[in-house]
């Protein structure tokens, strides 16, 4: 079957950045983000991606004790692949520390992790500024050492996790191919390839021949998804989908102003019904954990919403 003819397969992106000034439905605590996840799987999502936050700041926390609250939640009303983040502000910290809440999910079986996303190299986090024609800061730096993937990866095949594949650029793409030909990465993997929008020009430029050059740099039988951090993912969807690839959206890569102050199940939505338009059928949890070679969670049903 070629890709095309699969499902698609909807990430919902959650709470990555911090959008709470533009939309007051951007979630913090974990009551809102579990709200979010049930939007999202109403909606037709059927892998949801969150960050850890104070419940009141917004601050990026990973405190074990938030991420298991929202995976219950998770768990208990939906059946949703939960996808938690290894921790955007843990890059200095050790292996250890970084997939710390994933362990301590995957130690109580009612719980568990479904898929941990593994960026494959590092890339600068400095914002631009396209009216001042400046850098916000110019020394920001997402450290992700060979050494470190490879600490990382060893910790979560210990427990057998799924590993999604994050690549910001090509040279990425080569690298987590090389880990593949290493045996420490697994070839059944989710790609998923960042695209990013004016204000972060450190991922792929949104744009058709970019698409199609990031799709060619990877096994032609190869599962991929696209997003775009910080920055709108709607022009390259319809090509994705069209394409056979899957789809990535949320509050926490974009504010999607122009849509009013969505939540995430209304931007996840409007991804189902361009799939509609184009004649693909969209894919439920279990039809995504069989397309992703996934084990089935048989034994949890979620509750009525």
């Amino acid at each position: 079957m070629m890709n095309s003819e699969l499902p698609l397969i909807i990430e919902c992106r959650c709470n990555d950045m911090d959008y709470r000034k533009d939309n007051s439905e951007f979630p913090y605590s974990p009551k809102e983000i579990i709200r979010e996840a049930v939007r999202a799987w109403e909606a037709g999502a059927s892998i949801f991606h969150w960050h850890g936050r104070d419940p009141v700041s917004g601050k990026w926390l990973n405190d074990v004790e938030l991420y298991l609250e929202v995976i219950q939640g998770i768990r208990e009303k939906t059946d949703l692949i939960v996808d938690p983040t290894l921790g955007y502000v843990t890059t200095k910290n050790s292996a250890e520390e970084r997939v710390r809440h994933i362990l301590a999910a995957e130690a109580d079986p009612a719980l568990g992790v479904d898929m941990v996303p593994l960026e494959f190299g590092s890339f600068n986090v400095d914002f631009w500024e396209p009216e001042t024609k400046q850098f916000t800061t110019y020394d920001q730096v997402y450290s992700n050492s060979r050494d470190r993937i490879r600490e990382v990866l060893q910790k979560l095949n210990e427990h057998n996790i799924f590993v999604s594949t994050v690549c910001w650029d090509i040279g990425q793409i080569r690298t987590a191919l090389c880990f593949q030909e290493m045996g420490i990465h697994s070839k059944n993997t989710l790609w998923e390839l960042v695209f990013t929008g004016e204000i972060i020009p450190s991922g792929f430029l949104p744009t058709l021949p970019n698409l199609q050059a990031a799709i060619s740099s990877i096994p032609s039988d190869a599962q991929w998804l696209v997003m775009c951090w910080n920055g709108d993912v709607m022009p390259l969807a319809s090509w994705v989908i069209t394409l056979g690839g899957h789809v990535g959206i949320g509050l926490g890569d974009w504010p999607y102003s122009r849509f009013g102050k969505p939540h995430n199940g209304e931007l996840v939505d409007k991804i189902v019904k361009m799939a509609e338009t184009l004649g693909r059928e969209v894919a439920t949890p279990a039809q995504a954990r069989e397309i992703l070679k996934m084990p089935q969670r048989s034994k949890l049903q979620p509750l009525t919403v």
